[in-house]
């Protein structure tokens, strides 16, 4: 895969899945945009810099309409357009519908969902006058199969699933392809965070392993391998599908690495 003369544009690329993205495309040969609201993304800028590629952090709030249509204007302007956006910048809250309070349920639907209509809206344009491209959306299997007390997450996400199928159709004309990733539990920094609160980390750490088929949680760089396929030729016959990086989880009826 190659993405010389490319300018991918990756949300949420401050740490995790989108850091691990932003890093492989730099590799692969791509003009690469990191937009997070967390200024660490100005590391993700140097690490790329420093093995001799092009990249630019923008630090925006993906849930401001106003912020992220000045944040592509400026892309285009230093960069020369966009080709291949990338919506991975999400946040979550715990709790039923009776518990998440009404700004929780604002703040992850804003971030998961709103944030990537915003960025697809502003982006595309740009895509259209470059010949077409690519978009791939960061949701979850908790946006195909959801736990207890996790509403406002599952929705965004089953959300963001829709959209893709949505947007699919609609830019097809336009030679955009999307796609979407639906990645099961990853050991990004968060969740190694949540582990090390945890009372026996050791325990609960087996036992999301133990949800997977697989029995381990995946990588950052395992779901950035599959995002980059989707937004390379590879996959140029794809479009509209939400592809499962999810170690097995969904393939069985509840019994993914126990014995029966």
């Amino acid at each position: 895969m190659n993405f010389n003369g490319k300018v991918v544009v990756v949300t949420g690329a401050a740490s995790g899945i989108g850091r691990a993205a932003a890093l492989t495309f730099a590799d692969l040969g791509a003009d690469v945009v990191v937009l997070d609201v967390d200024a660490k993304g100005k590391e993700v800028v140097g690490d790329i810099q420093k093995k001799g590629g092009t990249a630019i952090f923008s630090r925006t709030d993906i849930s401001r309409n106003g912020a992220v249509r000045q944040a592509v204007d400026k892309i285009n302007q230093q960069l020369g357009g966009v080709d291949v956006l990338i919506n991975n910048a999400a946040t979550v809250r715990e709790g039923n519908v009776l518990d998440v309070t009404v700004d929780e349920w604002n703040q992850v639907l804003n971030i998961n969902l709103t944030g990537a209509y915003l960025c697809s809206k502003y982006c595309v344009p740009y895509m259209e006058s470059r010949g077409g491209g690519a978009i791939v959306n960061v949701a979850s299997v908790q946006g195909l199969a959801t736990e207890q007390d996790n509403a406002a997450y599952s929705a965004s996400k089953g959300g963001l699933i829709a959209l893709t199928k949505s947007m699919a159709l609609d830019l097809a004309p336009q030679n955009i392809k999307v796609n979407c990733v639906c990645p099961g539990a990853i050991e990004t920094e968060k969740v190694k965070q949540a582990l090390s609160e945890s009372s026996e980390p050791n325990i609960v750490r087996q036992e999301w392993s133990d949800l997977h088929a697989l029995r381990r949680m995946g990588t950052p760089q395992e779901v950035a391998n599959v995002i980059v396929f989707l937004a390379s030729g590879l996959s140029s016959f794809m479009t509209g599908t939400p592809v499962l990086v999810d170690g097995g989880m969904l393939a069985s009826f509840g019994t993914a690495g126990k014995p029966v």
